[in-house]
């Protein structure tokens, strides 16, 4: 399914290309085109050898610079072909510099829609067993049942001690996956055609850690450690041979300088892109809201950016102008909505909102859109922690502040595009952290792309 897809996905980036130029413009037989069709197979292959079939367990960013990666370096081959054999100029370099741009997006949004629909088959997911009943075998289970995108599986937990670990014989499953039996049960598992195994590390005793890793490699294809690292980075983490020694480096990509400037000019060349888009939209949002409610059509927010200086946020305004009266007052005779307020500082029935527009521009994110300016500004970036109100910030950890001192504030970010407005001050925290800690131009491109789809949905936003 995935290679049919890929198939398709570039097939229909070539059409698109020989449709809006090479026919147009240059007005070349669609026969010239499908002599060199054969040659799509070199980037099927090409994503075979980067391990993107099915490439369960990659991660959607992984998969996303994997299948970039492929992509350019076969159009690559392909360009350095016909310069080797001398071909003449007959086949269309703009034609193919637009099959190439197309294949960048029309690939990946290929295999996110198969993954949306083939998620739901039970057959569709790489079955794992997780070796251990503890803390971080249980998490484990929950962060996979989480990420779907990682197509992972949790079927069996094995206890590490045979039968079952002391202290534990009373459970019959951890997060709702069966507990089967000890390490002895390792061989029924593979031969149910389980490959992958994940393996609760235990730091306190080294050497039976490698015997059993040792023990689970006989019998399954992928052994993973499952070990906590508190909250250093985990993307873009390399191995380091140092002979009887193991090291694991680790970059703060954020840091260096020749990241901030790639980070800077991707803000400045998409946020410009689509502030002209959006400016439109804007006209038509604040002209609404000056019919609707009166009073200014924008909201300017004081908020805390890169280093803790203090900058200016526009918005469109979404709450009525005497809206901070009407929290109290509603706040008061409701106080069964105190806690969602203090959780989230967010009302899925917020009596602040303007009628009809307020809710429609928070639905789809409309009244962010002048935050686009401030990106071009520098003030703000594309993808970064949210510009918080000073009452929500002061709910974070000291840590965390700190942390996020260091970058810009974005206008979506990690927390956006996973747990919306759904999420706790806690959650927001973690996606935050972990965004700052493991930032690459993939992941900010990852969530810029996810974070169309879900305004395009208007999901999780109130």
């Amino acid at each position: 399914m995935l290679g049919a897809g890929d198939l398709c996905a570039l097939v229909a980036a070539g059409a698109s290309a020989y449709m809006l130029w090479a026919l147009p413009a240059r007005g070349q037989s669609l026969t010239l085109y499908l002599q060199i069709a054969p040659l799509i197979s070199l980037f099927l292959f090409g994503y075979a050898q980067a391990g993107l079939y099915p490439g369960f367990g990659l991660g959607p960013v992984e998969t996303f610079r994997r299948l970039s990666y492929v992509t350019a370096f076969g159009f690559l081959v392909l360009a350095a072909f016909s310069f080797a054999l001398k071909l003449p100029p007959l086949y269309s370099r703009v034609t193919f510099t637009l099959a190439f741009a197309f294949s960048l997006v029309m690939v990946p949004v290929a295999r996110v829609l198969i993954f949306n629909l083939a998620r739901r088959w039970p057959w569709w997911k790489e079955p794992v067993a997780v070796i251990g009943t503890g803390d971080r075998a249980a998490r484990a289970i929950r962060s996979i049942l989480r990420a779907g995108d990682f197509g992972y599986r949790p079927a069996a937990v094995l206890a590490i001690e045979t039968p079952i670990d002391p202290g534990v014989e009373h459970l019959e499953d951890v997060e709702g996956v069966p507990i089967v039996g000890g390490l002895d049960q390792a061989s029924t598992l593979a031969a149910q055609g389980i490959r992958v195994a994940l393996l609760e590390s235990r730091r306190a005793d080294p050497f039976r850690e490698r015997e059993m890793v040792d023990r689970l490699q006989r019998d399954f294809r992928h052994v993973v450690l499952i070990r906590e690292y508190d909250d250093l980075p985990v993307e873009g983490l390399q191995i380091r041979n140092l002979g009887n020694l193991v090291g694991i480096e680790y970059t703060n990509n954020l840091l260096l300088h020749g990241n901030q400037v790639i980070k800077r000019g991707l803000d400045l060349m998409l946020a410009g892109l689509a502030l002209i888009v959006a400016a439109p939209v804007i006209f038509c949002a604040a002209a609404l809201v000056r019919l609707l409610d009166g009073g200014p059509a924008f909201f300017i927010q004081d908020r805390a950016g890169l280093d803790g200086r203090r900058i200016a946020v526009p918005k469109i305004r979404t709450m009525k102008r005497d809206a901070e009266q009407r929290l109290e007052e509603h706040l008061a005779a409701n106080p069964e909505m105190r806690e969602e307020w203090e959780t989230r500082y967010k009302l899925r029935n917020d009596p602040r909102l303007i009628p009809f527009a307020g809710r429609l521009f928070r639905r789809f994110s409309i009244d962010e859109l002048p935050q686009l300016w401030t990106v071009l500004q520098g003030d703000m970036s594309l993808v970064g922690p949210r510009p918080f109100p000073d009452y929500h910030m002061k709910h974070f950890s000291p840590a965390f502040l700190d942390l996020r001192r260091r970058v810009r504030p974005g206008i979506t970010g990690l927390w956006q595009i996973t747990v919306r407005s759904a999420g706790s001050t806690d959650e927001q925290e973690s996606c935050d952290s972990y965004y700052i800690r493991n930032w690459s131009a993939w992941l900010d491109l990852y969530i810029l792309s996810r974070t169309i789809a879900a305004v395009a949905s208007g999901r999780g936003a109130y």
